[in-house]
């Protein structure tokens, strides 16, 4: 992730206002950004985040001592109909506000709002957050969904998965580099959202495990693509990574169109392939090991099975190709 803002570049009078000034810019929405404690000096926050698509942000930010609203003036001018989703991590808690409603701002928290209505999160001790901002479009849903949703988000029984997801995005961003990561990020990011924010809304328990089920698989799947070069991943890491048995990674793998190890398989090549352009510089053996293989001749078969060559003679015949759409084309393994 890079750094967005930094308040430590500005003089203690002036953090505030850039914050305000910053956080305006990036929503499309007017903010108010104040200091709680008595020395400006004390106010600080730093914020890193990555643009996973063109309507869904993830940052982190680090700070205390401010407080960010949306009251009074702010509310005369609207912006864009954007969510923010925020997963609160501070030594002390802090206030949160939202729609009229008050609640305390606690460790492991998830949080949501509307980011044209009247909102106010002050953090006077030092805290850690993670948070996505996503178009409101991207979730299918409406204003009055977002408020009631926020009211009760932990009544919905997707809400630990989607902390979890939150806490995953913020250990593994850098390992999202490539467009076709950000993109399954994506993918999995908004339904998930989207998941969460129906089924607080709604007292429907059928529905909610169904979107359970689904919003699972979506986080399984962004966990492969993020994981399938580690070394001896198995069925027993995937499910103690989401808090499920092995048969009930496998019962909800049924509906897939490869099997689990085959999914895998693919995802190993896919990333072989990548290498075997990007880095002519590796050896065969270095693209096996970085890519998931054990050894280098256990990627030489199946690469071999599955493109019809060796790694070698596949790197020569697209070397003249690299920046073309067939060198990372992936293939189906046999």
């Amino acid at each position: 992730m890079r750094l967005l803002f930094d308040a430590s570049r500005f003089a203690p009078a002036d953090r505030a206002g850039a914050m305000s000034d910053f956080l305006t810019a990036t929503s499309g929405t007017p903010h108010r950004v104040r200091v709680l404690a008595d020395r400006p000096t004390s106010a600080r926050v730093r914020v890193s985040g990555t643009e996973l698509d063109g309507g869904v942000l993830f940052a982190e930010t680090v700070g205390g001592g401010l407080a960010i609203e949306r009251t009074g003036a702010e509310l005369r001018g609207t912006g864009p109909e954007r969510v923010y989703f925020l997963l609160f991590d501070g030594d002390l808690p802090g206030h949160y506000e939202h729609d009229g409603v008050s609640r305390p701002l606690r460790r492991g928290d998830l949080y949501v709002t509307d980011m044209n209505t009247a909102f106010s999160y002050r953090a006077a001790a030092a805290y850690r957050a993670g948070f996505v901002q996503v178009d409101r479009s991207r979730l299918e849903t409406d204003l009055e969904t977002v408020r009631r949703a926020d009211h009760r988000l932990p009544s919905s029984p997707l809400y630990g998965v989607v902390r979890d997801h939150l806490a995953s995005l913020s250990a593994n961003a850098p390992l999202l580099t490539g467009a076709e990561d950000r993109e399954s990020a994506t993918e999995a990011t908004v339904a998930l959202l989207k998941g969460l924010v129906a089924s607080a809304a709604r007292d429907d328990d059928a529905a909610s495990r169904g979107a359970v089920h689904d919003h699972l698989l979506d986080r399984i799947r962004l966990f492969l693509r993020m994981h399938a070069g580690d070394q001896g991943l198995g069925p027993d890491d995937i499910a103690a990574a989401h808090a499920i048995s092995v048969r009930k990674l496998f019962q909800l793998w049924q509906s897939q169109p490869l099997s689990l190890s085959e999914s895998i398989m693919q995802l190993r090549l896919e990333a072989a392939r990548r290498r075997l352009i990007a880095r002519p510089d590796l050896t065969i053996a270095a693209v096996a090991h970085a890519s998931g293989f054990a050894d280098a001749s256990h990627f030489s078969r199946r690469f071999r099975r599955a493109s019809g060559r060796t790694p070698t003679a596949w790197r020569a015949e697209h070397h003249d190709r690299s920046s073309g759409g067939d060198a990372g084309a992936p293939g189906r393994v046999g």
